[in-house]
């Protein structure tokens, strides 16, 4: 399959829009989108791949968007099929996407138009009501499994045919080879039946007999091509044989027509027959009609990076057996990668040596002069002042080892210290091996190193230290924690977390997110157990202060490691004072949370989608530039993912006011204040809630308005002033009690 699309005349490569969604180029990105969604051209299954990148960086809002352009597209062209394989994958992102169902429901009714009954059935399954999408649509796949005249197997009534369809009754009919006329219900027919092609071989065997009687003397390679579509394309010479003397060609005639056709197979450019035992000899469809030499040399000539190359052979190596391997093809790989290696030497070692590594492998399997090329590769690691960035440089794993290796040969008296290098340059893929190393051959030094750079530097190094305390949680490498307090490693993991979300607050993503979310995911899976393990008295208080002062970490992490320190050392907490309100939360009880969280989700599944129709209504238009409904469409995008984004961050701060945390000693979110106004003898009573359960008829305000400020954190019989609007009011509190 072709990854490349035309737009407007010019190639575009399907994996560019990979590139730019990994990248997060996401203007870009949709601009190419865009262009694709308005060319001829469009590889449904590439686009979904980019799609599927998209859900898997958590942009699933635009890869719904990016879904719902294709809609007007393909319907615009009558392609229903695509249409709905495309409703299909909006539904994954979206199962509340406004009038899908009755898009899906026009799909079946198109696609299966030439079926009288089609609209019937659709009208069965319910589907318009839109109650259970996805109920609905196995219906509909079930309902349209079958039509007459398809042919289906069944493990125990073997071949059969339909040979009509019981709308009202919801049934197929089907001879069966072993039971005729047979009804089976829609429902349960994908079940327990396999539907099979005209042209597959089970099929022929049951309807066409004389075709393949015929096919056996005049077309015995094509008699082979249908039976290896009928194992998948695959299958060994034992297995042929079963399958064929069971109905085509009778036993005793098997020898000498097999003898025959396979020499007519070894000449065919799409056939590959190796050798060996009927049980051990395979028989397979070629990708194109050519050599396994042929193949290797061709890909390696239209290969441009010798990074590439190297890949390609590699692959060639791996996924040739040893006795398989082609010699003459051997030496044509040697031949290009000595002639490649000569031009690198002066201006990229790492590939050079590459190179030559490659080559020393390939030698193994020639047989010829082992350690040629090894020798080379140790005159190059014994010359090299810079071996941190020679290894860094190389992208093959297996190959870095080897240096390394090559290294500790080499230098001896002070391989330690290049492994120290090389850590602290590697992006990770090198920090198991090189401790692992370092702890076998007992070198302390460069372990103690190691493990206090990460641990004193590890803001410079946050990859790192992430590292460093996934492993000293898990209890691994102990010898690189010998010098290491558990306590200190903790908080500063905690102290890491908080300098990068501060970071990202003020707008520097990419990479740091990723950072970000790895911490989380570490103190997700090992944290709490961790922190809670390592508590003492020399540590309680230090861990519940950074823990809880910490802006990045989640809620439920804080409760968590806080309640344990306030059950193990209540000492720390004998004058807990007066409780102060976090400005940066937002306290609300779970009836103003669900109210806001449901405003949310509409802003989510149903304002947003219905804006990506708008969107792909406007792109079908066509002429983006002069297009006013597009550009309105794009404005009232803006202006939704601002809401979105506001909304998230303050859902993201919120503190459930919770029933028995409510103190009636002082006025506090949860309370009900009965005051006395300066003035008046009736007597007035507020409920003091958070901002999202205000409702003013019933005298519920926020903790955050003017009289909800003036009273937090006021006691009994207190005479406050009280700054409104109007002027200034002074109150008498009556009363305190609990209002949940």
């Amino acid at each position: 399959m072709s990854n490349e699309q035309v737009i407007n005349g010019n190639k575009f490569d399907i994996n560019e829009l990979m590139s730019l969604v990994n990248t997060e180029q996401y203007d870009k990105l949709e601009e190419a989108w865009l262009g694709i969604v308005e060319s001829n051209n469009k590889d449904i299954q590439s686009l979904f791949d980019v799609v599927d990148l998209l859900i898997k960086r958590e942009e699933r809002k635009r890869a719904h968007e990016f879904l719902m352009m294709l809609v007007p597209y393909y319907k615009n062209k009558g392609l229903y099929q695509e249409v709905l394989k495309v409703l299909k994958r909006v539904l994954e992102c979206n199962p509340k996407e406004k009038g899908l169902a009755n898009e899906i429901a026009e799909c079946y009714s198109n696609i299966y138009k030439d079926r009288p009954y089609a609209k019937e059935l659709v009208e069965k399954t319910g589907i318009a009501a839109g109650v259970d999408i996805q109920g609905s649509l196995k219906k509909l796949e079930k309902y349209f499994y079958l039509d007459r005249s398809d042919y289906v197997y069944h493990k125990s009534w073997g071949v059969g045919e339909v040979v009509s369809v019981d709308s009202d009754g919801e049934k197929v009919n089907i001879n069966f080879e072993k039971k005729s006329n047979h009804s089976i219900a829609m429902d349960i027919a994908p079940e327990i039946l396999q539907k099979l092609e005209k042209d597959d071989l089970l099929a022929m065997i049951y309807a066409q007999k004389e075709v393949l009687n015929k096919m056996i003397q005049e077309e015995p390679v094509g008699l082979i091509k249908l039976t290896l579509k009928y194992f998948k394309g695959k299958a060994s010479v034992s297995q042929v044989k079963t399958r064929l003397i069971s109905g085509v060609i009778p036993a005793e005639e098997w020898s000498k027509w097999w003898t025959s056709t396979k020499k007519l197979l070894k000449k065919d450019p799409y056939i590959k027959l190796t050798d060996g035992t009927p049980t051990t000899s395979f028989i397979e469809f070629r990708s194109s009609p050519m050599t396994h030499h042929q193949e290797i040399l061709e890909k390696l000539s239209h290969s441009y990076e010798i990074g590439k190359k190297i890949e390609i052979v590699k692959k060639y190596i791996s996924e040739t057996k040893g006795a398989e391997l082609c010699k003459e093809t051997l030496n044509e790989i040697t031949n290009l990668f000595v002639t490649e290696a000569d031009k690198l030497y002066g201006t990229q070692l790492s590939l050079a040596i590459e190179c030559l590594l490659l080559l020393e492998e390939v030698q193994g399997y020639l047989n010829e002069e082992p350690g040629k090329y090894i020798n080379n590769v140790e005159a190059f690691v014994r010359a090299e002042e810079n071996l941190s960035g020679l290894v860094n440089n190389m992208s093959i794993l297996e190959y870095r080892k080897q240096v390394l290796g090559v290294i500790k040969r080499v230098k001896p008296e002070k391989w330690q210290d290049d492994f120290v290098s090389i850590f602290f340059v590697n992006s990770g893929n090198l920090w198991e091996f090189i401790a692992k190393d370092l702890i076998a051959e007992n070198k302390q030094h460069a372990i103690e190193e190691i493990a206090l750079k990460v641990a004193n530097h590890f803001n410079a190094y946050p990859e790192h230290y992430i590292w460093f305390c996934k492993n000293g949680m898990q209890g691994r490498y102990a010898e690189l924690y010998q010098n290491v307090d558990s306590a200190t490693m903790f908080n500063r993991l905690i102290e890491l977390l908080d300098n990068i979300y501060f970071k990202i607050q003020k707008g520097r993503g990419g990479d740091l997110k990723t950072i970000f979310n790895k911490i989380i995911n570490l103190l997700e899976d090992k944290g709490t157990d961790y922190a809670i393990n390592i508590l003492n008295d020399a540590n309680a208080e230090g861990i519940f202060n950074i823990v809880s002062s910490s802006k990045g970490l989640e809620d439920w992490f804080k409760v968590s490691v806080e309640s344990a320190i306030r059950d193990r050392f209540p000492d720390l907490f004998e004058e807990p004072g007066i409780p102060t309100l976090d400005e940066n939360k937002v306290y609300v009880t779970k009836e103003g949370y669900e109210k806001k969280k449901t405003e949310f989700d509409h802003l989510m599944n149903e304002e947003f989608a219905e804006n990506a129709r708008d969107l792909g209504e406007a792109i079908s238009r066509g002429d983006l530039r002069e297009n006013a409904e597009y550009k309105a469409a794009r404005e009232k995008q803006a202006m939704l993912v601002g809401k979105a984004e506001r909304m998230k961050a303050e859902l993201q701060k919120v503190v459930i006011i919770e029933p028995h945390s409510v103190n009636s000693d002082i006025v506090s979110p949860g309370t009900k204040v009965t005051l006395r106004h300066e003035g008046k003898t009736e007597l007035e009573t507020y409920t003091i809630l958070g901002p999202w359960d205000v409702d003013i008829e019933k005298n519920i305000i926020s903790y955050l308005s003017p009289v909800g400020k003036g009273l937090l954190n006021r006691t009994v019989g207190e005479i406050i002033k009280i700054k409104l609007p109007e002027g200034e009011s002074t109150y008498e509190i009556i009363k305190i009690e609990k209002a949940l």
